[in-house]
């Protein structure tokens, strides 16, 4: 009879197990789904950024592949019932655990500097705007992407006269792109996109990271239930082993 119940536990535990590693390995695929459509959304406005969020995308994709990989590793030590294989899969998720907290304290506290950066930055290229060919299609394409217009607003393109006509802004901040569309913005500002990019930006890169921190939180009560799960598990087989 108690040889039954120990059976009972530990199919118990395998399949809470089991569960949870799938659990991170539809994270894992879904990080490395998110970094490379931040990445290919950043692509084409990396001069405008600059280096100050090239390497997000990146630290997404990896800790998608590295929470993938676990999850493979994971699986084959429940399966096989091994104790040393256990043991490691637990220091892998008690490793990633508190890796996760300094990544997740670390980008909450750089998402103050990367929106600073942002409006810097756009503050600097705008004179720079038809002067340099590949930040004017950075900054067209930032513009027509996130619907904005300048940088606060739509007037700091007022102050840029190097390349444009009095009271004009670039076609790029027209909601329908036309030849003449940004001439004279300040008796039709109907077709013009009025908000700055700076805030459309900062209203993006805090959606991307909030959603990342929740799934962080999500995944983080989910390790240390597998952490624990682990352990139990290790307990029984160390105890007494049931061939199933």
């Amino acid at each position: 009879m108690e040889k039954v119940n120990v059976k009972e536990k530990l199919l118990c535990l395998k399949a809470g197990l089991l569960f949870i590693i799938l659990l991170f390995w539809v994270t894992g695929v879904a990080l490395i789904c998110l970094g490379a459509t931040v990445q290919l959304r950043l692509t084409d406005i990396s001069v405008v950024l600059s280096e100050t969020s090239s390497g997000a995308p990146l630290v997404l994709t990896v800790t998608g592949i590295i929470i993938f990989i676990m999850s493979g590793f994971g699986a084959i030590s429940v399966l096989k019932e091994n104790n040393m294989l256990i043991k490691t899969f637990i220091g892998i998720m008690v490793v990633i655990f508190i890796i996760e907290i300094i990544v997740g304290i670390s980008a909450y506290s750089y998402r103050e500097k990367l929106q600073s950066d942002i409006s810097r930055r756009f503050q600097q290229i705008l004179s720079k705007y038809g002067i340099d060919g590949q930040l004017t299609r950075s900054l067209d394409y930032a513009q027509q992407e996130f619907r904005c217009c300048g940088a606060q607003n739509f007037t700091d393109w007022m102050n840029v006269t190097v390349t444009l006509l009095p009271s004009s802004v670039p076609k790029s901040c027209c909601r329908k792109v036309t030849p003449k569309c940004g001439e004279k913005v300040m008796a039709h500002q109907d077709n013009i996109f009025l908000e700055g990019c700076v805030i459309k930006m900062k209203t993006w890169i805090s959606q991307h990271i909030d959603v990342i921190g929740a799934v962080g939180v999500g995944l983080g009560f989910v390790q240390l239930f597998g952490i624990l799960l682990s352990f139990l598990l290790v307990k029984i087989l160390q105890e007494n082993y049931v061939s199933l």
